[in-house]
């Protein structure tokens, strides 16, 4: 069986982020989201996410954009003499303490809006570059029994047994806002693997919080319009890939192969997270019942027309025998 859950990064940066993220999410072009908790658009997506429940959103963990949530004289490592954090560029020293204690801080801010995070990844791919922010951030996907976005890059952290949190089997970090974005995904759909696969994507509107922010702009209207097309949704369908978030992916891992599976039939729009279940076994019971009441009925029926042709026959005799004794 062949699992995807279709991950938009960045949701909280910004309004215009949000509801591209949303739009995608409605299209049937992702089923999962992380969320950016110390970002402008944060009270926002929160609203958004309470209104489409099935987006799963998980925690976008980021130590290079804004302001900690943490108080900054607990993090000096984390940031600049402004307050705010290191940027990307910047690869000096951030420490493991002072990294736990930020992330233990967006974790429990997003605890807080009512929500709880389904798996944890990181803005910039920060565990895939420092270990020791993979390692915080295993550590607290372990505790709270969460998957964690897969390593592409292997560390020293990613070979210790302990610190292998629950994952996909395959990750897919691609961009898609050349001219070629949507047939470049519509192949990675076709050739997907059997087993459980992450795609990231970046779709979102341009306003001006993003453009004070980030210096991916257009490219996100470009993969709005990828990850919004309906054949997308379409093709994931017409192959039978399970679309999926992060919430549900433990449950899949454990559930049994489906000897068989139908096409379901309608107008090729699915609910994002809706399961391909077969239809089969049902339609089987349903029609085997169908036929032994219908059998049964014809079987009283006739039954019946044949005790009422035995009636009269009946009563003839007993006239006739009635009759011959009294000659």
């Amino acid at each position: 069986m062949k699992h995807l859950i279709i991950n938009a990064d960045d949701f909280g940066l910004s309004p215009g982020v949000n509801q591209g993220i949303v739009e995608a999410y409605q299209a049937g072009g992702i089923s999962s989201t992380t969320l950016m908790v110390n970002m402008p658009g944060f009270s926002d997506a929160i609203r958004l996410a309470r209104l489409h429940s099935e987006l799963g959103v998980g925690l976008h963990f980021n130590l290079t954009y804004g302001r900690p949530v943490s108080d900054v004289r607990h993090v000096p490592s984390l940031v600049q003499k402004d307050g705010c954090f290191h940027p990307i560029s910047e690869t000096g020293s951030r420490e493991l303490r002072e990294i736990e204690i930020e992330l233990l801080a967006q974790w429990e801010r997003f605890i807080a809006s009512g929500l709880y995070p389904t798996h944890l990844d990181a803005h910039h791919h920060l565990h895939q570059v420092f270990p020791d922010v993979y390692k915080a951030m295993a550590q607290l996907a372990i505790k709270e029994n969460i998957p964690m976005r897969r390593l592409q890059q292997p560390h020293h952290w990613s070979g210790d047994p302990a610190l292998l949190p629950t994952t996909v089997d395959q990750v897919l970090l691609d961009t898609y806002e050349a001219e070629n974005g949507l047939q470049k995904l519509l192949g990675y759909l076709h050739n997907l693997p059997q087993g459980s696969t992450e795609i990231m994507c970046h779709p979102g509107y341009v306003d001006e919080p993003l453009q004070a922010m980030s210096k991916l702009t257009s490219q996100r209207e470009s993969e709005l319009a990828v990850f919004g097309n309906l054949a997308v949704s379409r093709t994931i369908q017409a192959l039978g890939i399970r679309l999926i978030h992060y919430g549900l992916l433990e449950s899949v891992m454990n559930e049994p192969v489906p000897a068989q599976t139908d096409a379901v039939s309608g107008t090729g729009i699915v609910s994002p997270v809706a399961p391909v279940q077969s239809l089969r076994p049902t339609r089987i019971i349903a029609k085997r019942n169908s036929l032994r009441n219908r059998k049964l009925k014809l079987r009283s029926l006739r039954g019946g027309k044949r005790r009422q042709r035995a009636l009269p026959r009946k009563k003839r005799k007993i006239a006739m025998r009635k009759k011959q004794k009294y000659r």
